[in-house]
């Protein structure tokens, strides 16, 4: 009697050794897909997000240019002109390096561009960079 109850519990201790290594491999496995899936979301919020951003540099330089009929000198105009007036409601950090470290040119015409420093490459295969 002793020795058929603990021939018993060794076969369910082996079933359960096997049901368990089973769960554990079709849980890694399906953290094998999502956790790419997931960066791949987290990366397109951040895109669409500087696009945003972008769109809201792109806007304030136009007003500026309206109110003033000149470009601005630089970025700290856009937050608070000489006349006190905001066309930036608040300094937007870039989503990809998290500080506000964007890059600011004249293009051909004078007019300020603005765009990220973050030399990463978009889901697309565009340098961030190039985003306008």
């Amino acid at each position: 009697m002793v020795l058929s109850e603990l021939r018993q519990s060794r076969a369910t201790a082996g079933v359960s050794l096997l049901i368990l290594t089973v769960s554990v491999l079709l849980l890694a496995i399906s953290l094998s897909v999502a956790i790419p899936r997931a960066d791949l979301a987290v990366r397109r919020g951040k895109e669409d997000q500087l696009r945003f951003v972008l769109g809201e540099f792109k806007r304030a330089v136009s007003k500026f240019e309206r109110c003033h009929q000149r470009p601005p000198s630089g970025p700290e105009e856009l937050l608070r002109d000489s006349l006190g007036n905001r066309f930036l409601r608040q300094p937007y950090p870039d989503p990809f390096t998290g500080s506000f470290d964007w890059v600011f040119a004249l293009d051909d015409q004078g007019r300020l561009l603005v765009h990220s420093a973050s030399q990463e490459l978009s889901i697309s295969g565009a340098r961030y960079s190039d985003f306008r």
